[in-house]
């Protein structure tokens, strides 16, 4: 039995008259257009987070908080509820206009980065961080789901791979920046509102992103239309748009596509797998996936937003300084990840096939797992950034697959909310993350590096666990694979 149900197109040609190879659809001026400015708001939205990570310990200072205040705000705050609005963001996504979606969210998770500069205690800040997530939560599913829209399949993978490798490059880009623009606000406070002057640094830093998430939002507005399919009703491809499909005199082929479930405006599906019954089938395998990725995040979340905190509180770096070395940390660990993912996943495809992406990121994470274990013998600044480097590189390893990955283990119809679905799924683990980390940093903080001791202690866990859930699970993978490639 098939994944999904295909219906007999009546227009098609008799099975014994030969067909004609319809050419291939390029995309055109406006898909890559589109494709920068995602990768625009990408960056925005990096920034922002970003800057979350570099004025931790000024805000700490400020606002007397504790580490697990800390974790609350990064875990609590800012992940539980990305992972909340994700699957509603990713339903919006499949019934209008994607484009109003996603300025929508921009506009939300700029006027909380305002907000934020606007805290007195840790109440408001922690209603700001729900925004910040709230908003930023729609950058994944919308642009997930935007890309294969955009772009055919013989340019997708290509698409994809800009997309990802711009979008890591971005965040090193956004740490750069944010240390960069933390400095400049600084310099150039004389030339602010006299009611500004008085504010701490890293309110003013805030208050100035804010601002700068206006013209983006107006960007955004200006890419190609990209209304759900849900909403527009999605039509099987034409003559005019179809993908290439190499036919025999019989007109059937082993890569031909299958024609394309239409979906009715009510989001019911017209001759195609429902979400519900796509849920019940998979769902044992998806959950597999979900805990194992999300026993691996538990580790993770230390790479972003606890292992700069290190740098800043054992060695007294300034934020500036901090996002210099962040960014060069990522690019350095993207460049070389980046290369060797490409290559592990050519030798992972020739031995494992299409379990390849799962055992990539099995390798990745129980090698970040014994990388951490060098955060404990740190004696610089320095150091922390070199091993945040290393740190990276299997993970891009993982995570250049990961987006084609996503669009592939569920029919066309159904990509965005499953995605979202995916994310949720993970939440419970990506809020833990950061908490953990927190609270043991709270109960070992008499110990110099205390902070270092707990991330070490969620990675390891972590990511070693995470590691052997997904390589039990790989066999269902593959047969997952199988049928949704039976019938695209």
């Amino acid at each position: 039995m098939t994944l999904f149900a295909t219906t007999a197109d009546p227009a098609a040609p008799p099975s014994h008259v030969p067909t004609t190879a319809i050419p291939a659809r390029k995309a055109g001026a406006a898909s890559w257009y589109t494709l920068a400015v995602l990768l625009v708001a990408t960056i925005l939205g990096s920034v922002d987070a970003m800057l979350v990570t570099l004025l931790t310990e000024p805000m700490r200072a400020t606002l007397s908080l504790s580490d697990t205040q800390i974790g609350m705000l990064k875990g609590g705050g800012l992940v539980l509820f990305t992972g909340l609005a994700t699957l509603p963001l990713g339903w919006l996504g499949d019934r209008y206009d994607r484009r109003v979606v996603l300025a929508a969210c921009v506009l939300v998770w700029s006027a909380a980065t305002g907000l934020r500069g606007t805290a007195m205690d840790y109440t408001m800040l922690f209603v700001a961080s729900i925004g910040l997530g709230v908003g930023e939560a729609g950058l994944g599913p919308i642009t997930n789901s935007l890309i294969p829209d955009l772009f055919p399949r013989a340019q997708r993978v290509l698409a994809n791979a800009i997309f990802g490798i711009s979008s890591i490059f971005g965040s090193a880009l956004g740490a750069v920046l944010g240390g960069s623009i933390v400095l400049a606000v600084e310099k150039s406070r004389h030339l602010m509102p006299a009611g500004w002057q008085g504010y701490e640094t890293w309110r003013l830093t805030f208050f100035v992103m804010a601002f700068v998430g206006l013209p983006v939002i107006l960007l955004v507005l200006t890419i190609r239309s990209a209304r759900g399919k849900a909403a527009a009703g999605y039509e099987p491809p034409t003559a005019e748009s179809a993908e290439p499909v190499e036919g025999n005199a019989s007109g059937a082929s082993a890569g031909s596509a299958a024609p394309v479930a239409a979906v009715g405006a009510d989001g019911a599906v017209l001759g195609g797998i429902s979400f519900r019954d796509y849920l019940r089938a998979h769902w044992r395998t998806l959950a597999c996936l979900v805990a194992g990725s999300g026993l691996a995040s538990v580790g993770l979340s230390s790479i972003g937003s606890w292992i700069p905190i290190v740098a800043a509180r054992q060695f007294g770096i300034q934020p500036a300084q901090l996002g210099q070395g962040i960014g060069i940390a990522v690019m350095a660990g993207t460049l070389v990840g980046g290369v060797l993912g490409v290559k592990a996943m050519r030798m992972a495809r020739r031995r494992v096939g299409l379990a390849a992406p799962v055992r990539v990121l099995v390798l990745g994470y129980g090698a970040a797992a014994l990388i951490s274990i060098g955060l404990l013998f740190v004696r610089s600044a320095t150091d922390v950034f070199v091993l945040l480097a290393m740190l990276l590189v299997p993970l891009i390893c993982g995570a250049v697959v990961l987006p084609n990955v996503l669009q592939e283990v569920a029919p066309p119809h159904l990509r965005a909310r499953v995605i979202g679905v995916l994310s949720m799924g993970t939440l419970p683990f990506a809020v833990l993350g950061p908490l953990a980390i927190g609270v043991i940093s709270d109960a070992v903080k008499n110990i110099p590096n205390g902070l270092a001791m707990a991330i070490v202690a969620a990675t390891l866990t972590g990511c070693l666990s995470g590691a052997l859930l997904l390589r039990a699970t790989e066999p269902a993978f593959v047969r997952l694979l199988k049928k949704v490639n039976a019938t695209s």
